[in-house]
């Protein structure tokens, strides 16, 4: 059949989308019942076998308005005080086209004499009328009636797309609809003259000379009216009478449902096609708090091929988005679904829509992006803190939440919004950023996770998995790994690096809070100073032990040229920190051999070593030094007065100390003594900051015989020299 491409019918704003849905059914139900329509190039594309004229006339001349009404709500035009010009009109109309609409009017009337309802009911009898109406009035408007609210076992639930029953405040939308068939004259045998060119502009686009001045409400934010919506301080609300018509025509194919809730207190709930709580994430909003001046969001889905009437009443019917076996709850948890594919696959793309207040009480449906439907196929591992999140999101929900908790949850919901959105291993590394932040943020904040009513549990210990999602390929990140890395001894009288960040210990498989931890030594200093603190805790830590073993080993080394570049000063040490923090909740039980053979190789590049850090270094390997390759290992205990040294930034005192303990070991620095006994100084030059030379120690490295080899003097050398 031919292709109608109607360019006045667009995805935004959601007047438009509903619109295009309007047409359709209308079509399929009183015109061509094989009528298609397809979403393209950002217009609604139909196939039928009515042609640009054809369609035209259908509407002029063969539409029957789908009888809606609100007789439940004061102001739709059924009580005394309300305006009943358009209700009367067409309760008196004798054009055919009208006959279920005059027919309805009629039998809600007849209830309302029976209830003897002359005013606006009362929250009691409006929901005694509810039941009434469902049980004595046609299917059509029983339809109606699950878009604009459903029955539970207390009171009503109200979809935001149609306001609170079919009314946003004082406008009623039914009302609203009446008036406008008044306005086209369809209530009439002669219709209005403008009706033709308001319909040709609904449909194609053509420009149109004049609106009409009435109210649309929240379904299109550009023509609402209001301060600053033209010149001048104010502007008025205009509107085409067959935009608002089949806009709420199209809503009839959202019909809201209630669902069972499962478990022990089995209660109901509304359920609304693809309609979900708000999230105060990927907008212009920055306050949380903006959550409650939000109605709600709905994602509406956007096709590519031909769909029938049918298939997509089965789409809405079942227009719920799940992840992890569950309904999506927010607008954060529907952008994972859209990610994981947990959709119709036959949906290429969401329209999300947030219902915002704005201008004191009124909303308005606000476009708040595009999503497409594209697999990431990392995002199943956010399941992984699905229960930690929830956890922490309630208690961010309080009014007498600290500011930095909130905004904690906002930077982890924004995060994987982005993710969902974006892709990439970059967007996931943001994830993990956000999870640190949060565990940091919790560290030192004992009165807000844990008080009479809750405890807010550390993050769970992710999996290895989250490393080779997160490697986004920088030096920072191979960095950050290889400090996260750093594991306790095996008799756990050390902890893993996670215990010198936050008060934590390990419990089996996962981690608790354990407030009189005093092995915590970060702070609000730079990344340098901490690592330093670290360095030095753990080294005091294995002397108080006993350890045989500096207890700086790590299950990720970094290269030897990645520590140089750090060493230089040109690398984002608060990124680094930022993952140390993330990375750090990586489960240390299991294995991360195979993740970290998978991680992104450094470039390959000639480097040579600052001398002061090679000859350092091998002070503070967690296994000594297999020196020379191959042989057996020797181990180089540092002394507590060569980081002493290093506080005071005395580079050159602390070369000194190690060289002298590198000849205790029987290894023989470079350049080593003169041919009459005497040691040679060592200089190291000036050019190294002390702190930044102190916090590379700490990096657990991948080829300390490389610093064997810059730094000492091979075997038989070293023989030769000591004779002398």
């Amino acid at each position: 059949m031919p292709e109608l491409g109607l360019h006045g019918c667009t995805p935004e704003p959601l007047m438009s989308y509903l619109k295009a849905l309007g047409i359709l059914r209308l079509v399929a139900e009183q015109a061509d019942c094989e009528v298609h329509g397809t979403w393209r190039d950002g217009i609604f594309v139909v196939s039928s076998g009515l042609d640009e004229d054809g369609l035209i006339q259908f509407f002029l001349e063969g539409y029957r308005p789908t009888p809606i009404a609100a007789p439940w709500a004061g102001g739709s035009g059924f009580f005394g005080q309300d305006n009943r010009k358009a209700v009367d009109a067409i309760a008196t109309s004798a054009n055919p086209r009208l006959q279920d609409y005059r027919a309805l009017i009629g039998r809600v009337r007849s209830i309302l004499k029976v209830e003897r309802q002359t005013g606006k009911p009362s929250n009691e009898v409006k929901e005694r009328l509810l039941r009434y109406y469902r049980r004595e009035l046609p299917d059509d408007f029983v339809t109606w009636m699950d878009c604009a609210l459903v029955l539970q076992e207390a009171g009503q639930a109200y979809p935001p797309l149609l306001g609170t029953g079919g009314n946003d405040g004082r406008l009623d939308f039914t009302q609203n609809f009446m008036q406008r068939i008044v306005d086209l004259g369809l209530h009439q045998l002669r219709l209005n003259p403008q009706a033709r060119r308001w319909l040709r502009h609904t449909l194609l686009g053509e420009p149109v000379a004049s609106l009409m001045n009435v109210a649309v409400g929240q379904f299109d934010p550009g023509r609402a009216g209001g301060p600053n919506a033209t010149q001048g301080m104010d502007g008025n609300s205009f509107v085409n009478p067959w935009d608002f018509m089949l806009m709420i025509e199209g809503a009839l194919l959202l019909a809201g449902a209630v669902a069972r809730r499962k478990g022990a207190a089995q209660r109901d709930k509304a359920v609304f096609p693809f309609t979900v709580r708000p999230s105060s994430v990927g907008f212009g909003s920055t306050a949380d708090a903006d959550t409650v001046n939000i109605r709600g969001e709905i994602w509406l889905p956007i096709w590519t091929n031909f769909a029938s009437v049918a298939e997509l009443r089965l789409v809405f019917a079942e227009g719920r988005a799940e992840i992890a076996g569950r309904q999506c709850r927010d607008g954060v948890d529907f952008a994972r679904a859209v990610a994981g594919l947990g959709v119709d696959r036959g949906i290429t793309s969401f329209v999300r829509f947030g219902f915002l207040k704005r201008s004191g009480k009124a909303y308005l449906a606000a476009p708040l992006g595009r999503f497409e439907v594209r697999a990431q196929v990392k995002v199943d591992l956010i399941q992984q803190i699905d229960r930690w999140l929830d956890q922490f999101r309630q208690a961010c929900r309080g009014d007498t939440t600290p500011p930095r908790f909130a905004v904690a949850m906002r930077r982890i919901d924004a995060a994987i919004l982005d993710f969902c959105r974006y892709g990439g291993k970059r967007y996931m590394a943001e994830i993990l950023c956000a999870l640190g932040n949060a565990e940091r943020q919790l560290a030192y904040g004992e009165s807000f996770r844990k008080t009479d009513r809750r405890t807010i549990d550390p993050v769970p210990p992710l999996s290895p998995d989250w490393i080779i999602a997160c490697d986004d390929g920088s030096a920072e990140y191979r960095l950050a790994l290889s400090l996260a890395s750093i594991r306790g001894d095996r008799t756990h009288l050390v902890e893993d690096i996670r215990g010198n960040l936050e008060p934590v210990e390990r419990r089996r498989s996962r981690w608790i809070w354990a407030e009189g931890n005093r092995t915590i030594v970060w702070a609000g200093a730079d990344l340098c100073r901490n690592l330093i603190a670290v360095l030095t805790r753990r080294v005091m830590d294995a002397g108080r032990a006993g350890l045989e073993d500096l207890p700086l080993d790590g299950r990720v080394n970094a290269s030897l040229i990645d520590v140089s570049t750090f060493l230089s000063g040109d690398t984002d040490d608060r990124r680094i920190e930022e993952l140390l923090w993330g990375l750090s909740l990586i489960d240390s039980e299991q294995e991360w051999r195979q993740a970290a053979r998978q991680l992104t190789a450094p470039p390959r590049d000639t480097l040579r070593l600052p001398y002061a850090y090679a000859l350092l270094k091998l002070l503070f390997l967690p296994h000594g030094l297999p020196w020379p390759s191959g042989g057996d290992r020797i181990t180089i205990k540092p002394e507590p007065e060569i980081l002493g040294r290093l506080r005071a930034a005395d580079v050159n005192g602390a070369c000194v100390i190690a060289g002298r303990r590198l000849w205790a070991a029987g290894l023989v620095p470079m350049p080593g003594p003169t041919s009459g006994g005497m040691q040679r100084y060592i200089s190291v030059g000036s050019h190294l900051p002390s702190v930044r030379l102190t916090a590379a120690l700490l990096f657990p490295i991948s080829d300390p015989l490389r610093l064997g080899r810059q730094t000492l003097r091979p075997p038989a050398e070293g023989r030769v020299d000591t004779a002398r």
